[in-house]
């Protein structure tokens, strides 16, 4: 066997691995989209990474065995690497091994470039490729989820608790919950780097926006919560991504309400939308350090991707 850079050639071959992977998780997991498990979507992803990135392939007598193929990218503070959910597969009785020479060799690579953060998304029951990048001091940073439609239990709420629509009007007051979402996704335990806030005017633009829905929960005429709902995100794991998807994109419960009903609400009204909107999935990601998201998503979806990183110190790339 040997190890040569993942080349047109070898995409074929690398999405027929990736679907025996996706094909598992999808027995367990059937709501996801049937689209990534047909190894000619899969491969068009791939082709997209050997024209702009970097990879590697292990061959044995001409043949592919197993890949890794990743993009580099500048943004987020720094340069970084980035493997896709569908962007590396390896057999299995042989996954450690493989998957370890992979990445040493794309990791040399990209520290010669400057390039300190690495970046993996792996299928939640790929349990092989989570030990492997544990050993080589991966952690996790995102996780990937995906529910169906049906309606979801409500319990009751607070006295003087309702959820509705946002309108135009909530733009300000949607601008609040937003800062409060933001100083706690930048707080400890998560620390998430975030760009600039979104001004009033992109508010009023999100609530208009007829291809998405806002709702917002209040008390006594106070926000209290809000839910953002659309469809299928780009930057959350390949396998989620449809045109059945609908994306959570963002939510928020103030900290005094937490626990008490409020932010099952909201996603109920945001499930139904996207029912009655056309949708037959729906999916949201969130911070592996976001304790309080965490378990409130785990509730009421089913984990199928999770992403992991490392950032090498300093003296590695000077």
């Amino acid at each position: 066997m040997s190890i040569v850079p993942f080349a047109p050639e070898h995409v074929s071959a690398a999405a027929e691995l990736v679907v025996v992977g996706v094909e598992r998780l999808a027995r367990r997991v059937p709501v996801l989209p049937v689209a990534w498990t047909d190894p000619a979507v899969v491969a068009r992803v791939l082709a997209g990474l050997v024209e702009r990135g970097t990879g590697l392939a292990v061959v044995d007598d001409g043949n592919l065995v197993a890949f890794q193929a990743a993009t580099v990218i500048d943004g987020h503070g720094g340069r970084w690497s980035y493997t896709p959910d569908v962007g590396h597969a390896a057999p299995e009785d042989l996954s450690g091994r493989m998957r370890e020479r992979l990445y040493a060799g794309l990791a040399e690579g990209w520290v010669r470039g400057a390039c300190p953060e690495h970046a993996i998304t792996i299928l939640a029951d790929d349990l092989d490729a989570t030990s492997t990048f544990g050993r080589l001091g991966f952690g996790q940073v995102v996780i990937d989820l995906v529910r169906d439609l049906e309606p979801v239990g409500v319990p009751d709420l607070p006295d003087g608790v309702h959820v509705r629509r946002a309108l135009a009007g909530d733009a300000g007051a949607m601008l609040t919950l937003d800062a409060g979402l933001r100083r706690h996704l930048q707080a400890t335990p998560v620390f998430l780097r975030l760009g600039v806030a979104a001004t009033l005017e992109v508010q009023r633009r999100r609530i208009g926006d007829p291809a998405c829905a806002t709702f917002v929960a209040e008390r006594d005429g106070e926000p209290v919560g809000f839910l953002r709902i659309g469809p299928s995100a780009t930057d959350v794991a390949t396998i989620v991504r449809d045109a059945g998807t609908a994306s959570v994109n963002a939510a928020f419960t103030v900290p005094a309400l937490r626990g008490g009903g409020v932010a099952s609400a909201l996603l109920a009204a945001a499930v139904d939308w996207a029912s009655e909107a056309g949708f037959v999935r729906c999916a949201v990601d969130h911070e592996s350090a976001n304790r309080e998201a965490g378990r409130f998503w785990a509730r009421h979806f089913t984990p199928v991707a999770v992403s992991l990183g490392r950032r090498l110190p300093p003296t590695a790339v000077t």
